[in-house]
């Protein structure tokens, strides 16, 4: 579907991120949740939100520039990142085989990059995608245990919406100039 839209990567991630997050605002207020959280639980959920979005920006931009089967097969990276990511986020030691499944994965990958070198970029795309989704995945684990699902998507969405839009605001800026 992100190769078929006609949106540019930015616009598309941007969009959806605002309807998202006004539909979780809305589920928060029906919900009555409480939003109020630490400074440093909120610094966390806009740094994750930061990293969501940059990871969707990343996900549609590497559709665009390669195809969806490219983006795909480099997208099944993450579970190698998530097996790096996760010990030094939960202070756990490594689980071999969640290594060695990664390994297989990245050399498989190495093999379609031998073979399809005319998508270099959408690889180098997808493959960051994929890093900043397990990246994602491992700081949200952490937040998911302690509180609400709803109210960690909203900062999240919020943020990355904030961040985005300031992001296009100074692109606009500069075309303009």
């Amino acid at each position: 579907l992100g190769k078929l839209i006609s949106l540019e990567a930015l616009d598309l991630v941007w969009y959806r991120m605002l309807f998202a997050s006004v539909i979780m605002t809305f589920v928060v207020l029906f919900n009555k949740e409480k939003i109020k959280v630490p400074f440093n639980v909120l610094i966390g959920f806009i740094v994750s939100g930061i990293i969501i979005a940059a990871h969707w920006l990343t996900f549609y931009q590497a559709i665009k520039v390669s195809n969806v089967s490219i983006t795909l097969a480099c997208l099944s990276t993450g579970a190698f990142f998530a097996s790096i990511l996760e010990p030094i986020f939960y202070k756990r030691r490594v689980i071999w085989y969640e290594l060695l499944f990664g390994i297989i994965v990245v050399v498989g990958l190495g093999i379609i990059f031998n073979v399809e070198t005319k998508f270099k970029t959408g690889i180098y795309l997808a493959v960051t995608s994929a890093f900043l989704s397990a990246l994602f995945s491992v700081i949200n684990g952490k937040y998911a245990k302690e509180y609400d699902p709803n109210v960690i998507s909203l900062y999240e969405l919020s943020s990355g919406v904030f961040f985005l839009s300031i992001y296009l605001y100074f692109i606009f800026i500069f075309i303009i100039i």
